[in-house]
């Protein structure tokens, strides 16, 4: 029987298209469509009548009070930063350092919009440059409208999107023999160590008892739709690890399509959990399953938001942090603990539920389990660079992080945080011609999204420095350069061979990492006319045009090409601007051979952290051509 529910609001769709909605969840026009069914765009404000009920309702104290979640998506209207001034309610902590107020925000929800990212770097820089003439103060000026207009825009339906079949999807189960086939190669040497550490979080004899239950119907009905999201998200990514290594594009072909029913039929079933369902490592597992799955930037964000709040209801941060957790705990583990300070430093969230600071000789609690790999590990030293960031920020004790060779964290966190970076750098350059440890994956798009996140939290760092002038005469030099080869890791992920590969590539980026790189080319651009800059930022348009219609990637590509048209009206001769190249190569080397550039000095080594930013003495947002063009 299907529930229908009677919503107050229309839906998305026959919002946009201006029809008559029934209001029902799902709406008989999406019904009919075979579409989802959305309301998620920002509503207006209410009527005078409606606020005045609820006001009385309030002063009734005989009636039930319902607690309204709070939205904290970017509000150009309610929360003016140049003015200070914000509706909501601050937590009591104490944040010393003054310049990262703006960068940190409080919040319980996991939501955000890259309009905050672009209003943050655009109204910096009004504040900063100085000396613009008026035309180009007024396109960054115009830059914060579009901001603005794009933030209150309903959020259109895209023709395409996935969408779950209700019909016979549930029932997909691996049969006896696939079951065979993975617990089978699952830890074979057939894959590299890389893919390997991706299954690790479901061990085999749970993996092997959750599929047995599912084929011989002995799973209770509390278990059921867990292990069936479990096995079949399991199942998807076992295939998709297959179709990297197989050579038959008939067979590949057949492969994809079979993956493609196994997603869907674990994504219904995550849908049928009973929101009530007793927090268990079954349901962790599943949850982190179905996110190395999804390619859904909405749905994957829940996910990250169940994953660590059951980690706390388990307290496995302190089972595994005491040496007393199984291997798959410690797995679960650390893809909650990543995925909770990604989001925590990427959404600007002053407090996130998972907060733990994780050792950095965690593997040596476990000596008996396999290694984890080095692949894994950087991901895990980039957590730590991010939690080392957010303490610094809020004031917390960084104290029982120190060992004796981290004495430097204690009283120049940012110089231990710059070495942090460099020296994961050279680890990944070392990785990358590890060949054989990458079977299994994408080699391409996992390298780029790996570079990608390097270089989005090397942007972040500059942005923090150069927001508490903690920097030398090259800092601003290197935040450009920064943000130039974070957003060249993003082409070379557009380019993968395999389209829907690169959309899920690009919908997890925008789900974990800012989008500042691109803004800050723009207000660059702006400021100096840099032909460069302008051809990348033409570039990232393009790819994103052509790499999938999910809502994400289009609100995105909208966002730039808007920014991409402000800044076209500075070239006199737009066919000089298409022409242009955005590296030099004299100033650059090479991470392979994708020619992907990246600062010499940073892969070089320096012997102190200021090296790293001894770039020519040029200001680019201070020092530009006060002529008009």
């Amino acid at each position: 029987m299907l529930l229908v529910l009677i919503v107050s609001r229309q839906c998305d769709l026959c919002h946009s298209r201006k029809v008559r909605c029934d209001r029902h969840n799902p709406c008989g026009n999406c019904q009919d469509a075979g579409i989802s069914c959305y309301r998620r765009r920002d509503t207006k404000r209410r009527s005078k009548r409606i606020r005045r009920q609820g006001y009385r309702n309030n002063r009734n104290p005989s009636k039930p009070q319902t607690q309204m979640i709070p939205d904290y998506r970017f509000d150009a209207k309610v929360a003016d930063i140049s003015n200070n001034t914000s509706t909501e309610v601050m937590p009591e902590c104490s944040i010393p350092s003054h310049y990262l107020d703006d960068f940190f925000k409080p919040g319980t929800r996991l939501s955000y919009d890259p309009a905050y990212d672009a209003q943050m770097t655009v109204q910096h820089q009004l504040q900063h440059l100085q000396g613009l003439t008026m035309d180009r103060r007024m396109v960054l000026e115009s830059a914060l409208s579009v901001i603005e207009i794009l933030s209150h825009n309903s959020r259109e339906l895209i023709e395409g999107n996935q969408r779950i079949e209700q019909g016979g999807v549930l029932s997909r189960i691996p049969s006896t023999e696939f079951l065979a086939w993975m617990l089978k190669d699952v830890e074979s040497d057939r894959f590299g160590s890389f893919i390997a550490d991706y299954f690790r979080h479901i061990s085999k004899p749970t993996l092997k008892r959750m599929g047995l239950s599912l084929l011989h119907n002995r799973a209770p009905p509390s278990e059921c739709q867990i292990n069936t999201a479990c096995v079949n998200a399991f199942a998807y990514r076992f295939l998709t690890t297959v179709m990297n290594l197989e050579d038959d594009s008939e067979l590949t072909l057949e492969l994809r399509k079979s993956a493609t029913e196994y997603r869907s039929a674990a994504q219904a079933a995550f849908k049928q959990i009973p929101l009530r369902t007793t927090p268990s490592l079954g349901l962790l597992q599943a949850l982190i399953c179905l996110y190395q799955t999804c390619g859904d930037v909405d749905l994957a964000s829940d996910l990250i938001e169940s994953a660590y709040k059951i980690c706390i209801d388990l307290d496995l941060e302190n089972t595994v942090l005491h040496g007393n957790a199984t291997e798959e705990e410690v797995f679960c583990f650390i893809r909650c603990y990543t995925l909770n300070r990604n989001y925590a430093f990427k959404s600007r969230k002053a407090w996130c539920p998972l907060h733990v600071e994780v050792p950095f000789n965690l593997c040596d609690l476990y000596p008996t389990y396999p290694p984890i790999s080095e692949l894994l590990l950087i991901y895990l030293d980039l957590a730590h660079v991010q939690d080392t960031i957010i303490s610094w920020s809020l004031g917390r004790s960084l104290s029982r992080q120190l060992t004796n060779e981290h004495e430097l964290l204690l009283h120049h966190p940012e110089k231990y945080i710059l070495q942090k970076m460099q020296s994961i750098q050279g680890r990944m350059i070392q990785i990358f011609s590890f060949s054989s440890h990458w079977k299994g994956l994408d080699s391409q798009a996992e390298i780029s999204t790996l570079k990608y996140a390097y270089q989005s939290v090397m942007t972040a760092i500059l942005y923090l420095l150069q927001k508490g002038h903690i920097q030398t005469p090259g800092t601003t030099e290197s935040y450009l350069q920064s943000a130039r080869q974070e957003l060249s890791m993003l082409v070379s992920m557009c380019q993968s061979s395999e389209k829907q590969t690169a959309v899920n590539f690009l919908n997890r980026t925008v789900l974990l990492y800012p989008v500042t790189a691109y803004l800050v080319l723009f207000c660059n651009v702006v400021a100096t006319s840099d032909i460069g800059d302008f051809n990348l930022m033409k570039a990232i348009v393009d790819c994103l045009a052509q790499s999938g219609v999910s809502y994400p990637l289009v609100r995105l590509q909208t966002l730039f090409q808007r920014f991409l048209r402000l800044s076209q009206d500075f070239f006199d001769d737009e066919r000089r601007a298409m022409q242009g190249t955005y590296t030099d190569s004299g100033s650059y080397i090479f991470w392979n051979a994708d020619n992907c550039a990246v600062n010499q000095l940073m892969l070089t080594g320096a012997e102190n952290y200021s090296e790293m930013f001894s770039m020519p003495e040029t200001e680019l947002f201070l020092e530009y051509n006060d002529s008009p063009m």
